[in-house]
């Protein structure tokens, strides 16, 4: 907030407590203090107070509001001119390996598509977002396994030497998809991240519960406690924001899906998901492809 907006929101403030406690001076000092006076003086500034607080309002947050209104804007113009351009390096990339036949050349191509692919996500990311915003993503009916190995394949160039083991779970759900998705691709990231050397991430379901167990470093109480705090870290070396499972936990809620957490410092950690409520909410709908 600029200087002269404070300066006005002060000297309305100032104003304010003038005109109200010079009225009640007025009133009490012309007429007595008494419960019948004291009734008028509160329905006389009453009104007052709520034109003094909607002028205070509006000086202090319409800029807030321009400013935001902009950005809005700005995002969704360039969110919608971002597609351009990566659908064009996608298109180039896609001629120049067909053409292409020395092997150093094809994967520097490859990495080009890789990043390429990355932007996409971020891309897709904030078209979800803004969606969610204004209250436009819709549910859909599809498998939970293309969810689970879409996550497990993007974790290919951060999993080092963890090993993960999958078992098809053949559920198939109605939810807000790019939700699931980034919901299992907080908790296999975090199953990763938080793991010792050479261990194993294992995903499968359990009578409808979708099982995430990792061979980690485990939690104690305390982190148990917080862990769905946004922005709580229980290591603030670890890369990232303490928001993945956050994330997580907005999904389940919105979902109706429980989540039970059990671990052990040293001995990892499981997380169990219950799809069954979304798995039974749309069985009589069409399902959609990825």
């Amino acid at each position: 907030m600029k200087r002269k907006q404070v300066v006005r929101v002060l000297l309305f403030y100032v104003v304010t407590f003038v005109a109200m406690a010079s009225l009640m001076w007025v009133v009490f000092e012309s007429f007595g203090y008494s419960n019948e006076n004291f009734l008028i003086v509160t329905l006389m500034l009453l009104p007052l107070s709520v034109l003094f607080g909607y002028i205070l309002s509006k000086v202090a947050l319409e800029p807030l509001f321009i400013t935001n209104d902009l950005l809005d804007k700005l995002l969704k113009d360039t969110l919608h001119e971002l597609n351009i351009p990566l659908s064009t390096i996608f298109a180039n990339v896609s001629m120049l390996k067909r053409k292409e036949a020395d092997p150093k050349k094809v994967t520097r191509l490859a990495r080009i598509e890789k990043a390429a692919e990355n932007l996409g996500e971020l891309y897709e990311d904030l078209d979800y977002f803004i969606k969610k915003e204004i209250g436009t993503v819709e549910r859909e009916r599809f498998a939970l396994d293309d969810i689970v190995r879409r996550s497990i394949q993007k974790m290919d160039d951060i999993k080092g030497d963890i090993s993960i083991q999958y078992q098809p779970n053949g559920l198939r759900v109605t939810a807000d998809r790019r939700g699931c998705q980034k919901c299992v691709d907080n908790l296999l990231s975090n199953a990763i991240k938080y793991n010792k050397p050479d261990g194993s991430v294992e995903i499968f379901a359990e009578e409808g519960w979708l099982v995430v167990r990792d061979s980690g470093i485990g939690m104690d109480e305390t982190t148990l406690f917080h862990i769905f705090d946004r922005y709580y870290q229980s290591d603030l070396s670890a890369s990232g924001y303490g928001i993945g499972l956050h994330i997580v936990k907005t999904f389940c809620d919105e979902h109706g899906i429980e989540i039970k957490i059990t671990s052990k410092p040293g001995e990892g950690t499981t997380f169990r998901l219950d799809f069954n409520a979304v798995a039974q909410a749309g069985a009589g709908e069409k399902d959609k492809k990825a």
